[in-house]
């Protein structure tokens, strides 16, 4: 084994070392595992681009979600208040086993890690959405979700 190789290993070692000495979860689906909100994408928050995350919105999630507050639901669920919301909840949607049983709620933190990777998330969830890669782009559609609640939440 060469130097370079050595030093990974030791590296990632010590890593799952202080993840595990810090009580740190293993990135898992939602039922399982809390995400935190990390500074950065906090940060990204506080300077989303609304403009940009209704542009995202009407571009990645439009054709299946509603969003105006008198809306409806589509092939996904309406989205107006849904910052807060118990995840599988809304009335009159039938969501898919996997989302019902999440037990989750919508949070900065849970919207950020679900639009990472849904699968990741809620494995078997029914939506056809790999997700959004870029943590820009994930902050300024949750900004803009924000906005579409009755009493949207305080930035973190």
């Amino acid at each position: 084994m060469d130097t370079r190789t050595r030093l990974r290993a030791l590296a990632a070692a010590t890593l799952l070392g202080w993840a595990a000495v810090a009580g740190a979860q293993e990135p898992g689906p939602l039922s399982s595992y809390d995400p935190p909100l990390p500074d950065s994408f906090a940060e990204r928050l506080r300077n989303a681009d609304l403009a940009r995350g209704e542009q995202l919105f009407m571009r990645k999630c439009s054709s299946c979600h509603d969003q105006e507050k008198e809306g409806g639901h589509g092939k996904g669920p309406h989205l107006w208040n849904v910052l807060g919301r118990r995840a599988g909840s809304i009335a009159g949607f039938e969501f898919s086993e996997a989302m019902r049983n999440s037990g989750h709620t919508w949070s900065f933190a849970t919207l950020n890690y679900y639009l990472t990777r849904t699968d990741r998330a809620v494995p078997g969830l029914a939506m056809e959405f790999r997700g959004l890669r870029r943590e820009k782009d994930r902050a300024d559609l949750i900004g803009y979700l924000r906005t579409r609640n009755d009493n949207p939440p305080p930035l973190p």
